[in-house]
């Protein structure tokens, strides 16, 4: 087991939960088994949420890293919105059967910047722009961003926006960083 206790960064980073749930327990903590999974959740507070803290202040993550234990109470209570075998939200951790929970390698969070609650837009421009990034996932104005990163960080861009009638949400348009930047957020400029 790894221990996450020393930086306050990453620690938002893992301790994402006990605001959204804070009823749930988890034995572990939601620490990172897998030195790979550590590494990266550092990697990921020094690329993104510095950078974006620095640049705008705030950021509260709505959904951070997911240990094995945290990924079985998730999917038990509250599996709505969750993909784990592609949203990188578990890093490099293993299921109960030893092989990797999501398939893609890097890490994600999703998050919201204080003082941009609903101008989100700005944010993803930001992101877009600025820092490097694997998939960046826009669920609208108001809504956290699914930021991601990984070795290949690809600068996949996907709307992911909810259904008028059922309110489930589809994919809608994929960019990448060169056709995003001309196609949205004008209004940003």
């Amino acid at each position: 087991m790894i221990n996450s206790t020393g930086n306050t960064g990453t620690a938002k980073i893992i301790g994402w939960y006990k605001d959204r749930h804070p009823t749930w327990q988890l034995s572990n903590g939601n620490t990172p088994l897998l030195p790979e999974t550590q590494q990266t959740i550092e990697r990921y507070h020094s690329l993104i949420i510095e950078k974006l803290e620095k640049e705008f202040g705030e950021i509260t993550i709505t959904y951070g890293f997911t240990s094995l234990e945290l990924y079985k109470l998730v999917q038990k209570l509250s599996p709505q919105h969750t993909a784990p075998n592609l949203d990188q939200h578990a890093g490099y951790e293993l299921n109960s059967r030893n092989n990797r929970i999501c398939k893609r390698d890097g890490l994600a969070c999703d998050f919201l910047v204080k003082g941009y609650e609903n101008d989100m837009g700005t944010i993803a421009k930001y992101i877009v722009r600025h820092l490097p990034f694997d998939r960046l996932y826009f669920y609208g104005r108001n809504k956290p961003l699914h930021v991601s990163i990984g070795p290949e960080n690809s600068q996949f861009i996907q709307y992911l926006l909810p259904s008028k009638k059922s309110g489930k949400r589809y994919p809608r348009k994929r960019y990448n960083k060169d056709n995003y930047l001309d196609a949205e957020f004008k209004e940003y400029s």
